[in-house]
């Protein structure tokens, strides 16, 4: 039952991103793609990518922290 709960609000913190952030940590996360890849897709820098997952996991920290 905790497992789904945890499941559930980590999917609702995940929906909250902003678009390319949440499309960043789908691919990266769950798709398993390189940075590369990602920023390729995302039409940005290698450099603007690394950034974004790193603000993307930073906000996910904040929002899931009551379960952390």
């Amino acid at each position: 039952l905790l497992q789904r709960e945890l499941g559930e609000q980590v999917n609702k913190a995940i929906a909250s991103l902003p678009e390319k952030a949440r499309m960043a940590i789908q691919l990266r996360r769950f798709q398993d793609m390189s940075y590369e890849d990602i920023a390729q897709i995302l039409d940005t820098s290698v450099s603007a990518t690394k950034s974004l997952i790193f603000r993307a996991r930073q906000q996910l920290k904040e929002l899931l922290s009551q379960y952390l």
